[in-house]
């Protein structure tokens, strides 16, 4: 198999479990790997290039401790930074207080072989005005910092010692404030759902807790049929369900209900 920085760990496991041990002597950061429930939540979202970054190690390691397996690679990249070695704390975190922090430590489920992903992305949600969300975990999380960026989240990352790191999420805004950006109503969301009639399913969704509403909704798209629509009831705006929605092919309209409520209807655009 040829390898490259963008090669995800899980590609690698799978073209030869053997290389679960190679990886991890490298150094202990990747121990991890040991660990049936760690590898399924860390494998299958980390490259070799973030593995790199995560162990304070270079991508050419990962390529030496791989070539006995059989592995080859095109070109030899320049070693990451080591472990410890950030920027300076960007103004903007300088000027907040501890109250101004959204705090989630999902260390134990790391441990546990739960992925936090979810539940990040519902801490997230909390994060609006003057705030930012700092996630304690025991590496840096260079896949989220990557996709969350695409969202328009700064962040910055602390390594405190080898087992405890600190990330810090916030939002940007052109005005250098901080604004969560809200889904527009759907100005003929009526006439959408009135081409649907009888062709909807209803579900509602404000009695669960996070994140079992955006777990619900998929669950129940995996088993719409195609022609028909999905009404959701909800207790907000689901920020980042819709991209994902929409990366699957899905159109979403919104209305506000009676306040707090939101409808949403989740169909295809045929």
């Amino acid at each position: 198999m040829e390898i490259a920085a963008n090669t995800k760990i899980s590609a690698i496991l799978k073209a030869n479990p053997d290389a679960i041990e190679a990886i991890a002597s490298i150094n202990r950061h990747f121990d991890k790997l040991r660990n049936p429930l760690l590898r399924k939540v860390l494998a299958s979202r980390v490259t070799i290039a973030d593995a790199a970054r995560i162990g304070g190690c270079s991508i050419e390691e990962f390529y030496k401790c791989l070539e006995p397996l059989g592995f080859k690679h095109n070109s030899a990249p320049e070693p990451l930074a080591k472990p410890g070695v950030v920027a300076d704390k960007p103004s903007y975190l300088r000027q907040l207080t501890q109250e101004n922090f959204q705090v989630l430590d999902v260390r134990e489920d790391i441990s546990s072989g739960n992925d936090p992903f979810l539940k990040i992305m519902d801490s997230l949600d909390k994060v609006k005005g003057n705030k930012a969300l700092q996630l304690v975990n025991t590496f840096e999380p260079t896949p989220l910092i990557d996709i969350l960026k695409k969202k328009g989240y700064e962040s910055y990352t602390e390594v405190l010692n080898e087992d405890l790191v600190h990330t810090y999420f916030w939002l940007i805004m052109s005005s250098g404030a901080e604004a969560h950006v809200c889904e527009p109503e759907t100005p003929d969301f009526d006439v959408i759902v009135n081409n649907y009639e009888g062709r909807i399913r209803n579900l509602d969704v404000r009695h669960l807790e996070m994140p079992q509403p955006m777990v619900t909704i998929l669950n129940e798209l995996e088993i719409l049929p195609a022609t028909e629509a999905l009404f959701v009831t909800h207790r907000k705006v689901p920020h980042f369900l819709l991209p994902k929605l929409k990366e699957r092919g899905y159109e979403v309209a919104v209305k506000e209900a009676a306040p707090p409520d939101v409808h949403l209807l989740i169909y295809r655009k045929l």
